[in-house]
């Protein structure tokens, strides 16, 4: 699991290239992120970036398949693409 993190890092793309590593084929990713430094930049700590934003949906895209779960509203949860 990784909550509120990703929206913190530096390059969350290089993060989520180092995750299948520790997936097999069975394994699941769940993760949230909220790019979105607010309306009053009030979450200045976020990265918002339209760039990295843009770049982070690339590895995600072709790493990650995504897994419906009904519990997880907020949150996506992700196996790993054969």
């Amino acid at each position: 699991m990784c909550f509120d993190v990703l929206e913190h890092l530096f390059d969350p793309s290089q993060q989520l290239l180092e995750f299948p590593q520790s997936l097999n084929s069975e394994n699941k990713i769940i993760v949230n992120w909220d790019f979105f430094k607010g309306f009053n930049q009030e979450f200045s700590f976020h990265l918002d970036e339209t760039k990295v934003v843009k770049t982070f949906f690339h590895p995600l895209q072709s790493q990650f398949l995504e897994v419906f779960h009904f519990y997880l509203i907020t949150t996506r949860c992700y196996c790993k693409q054969s």
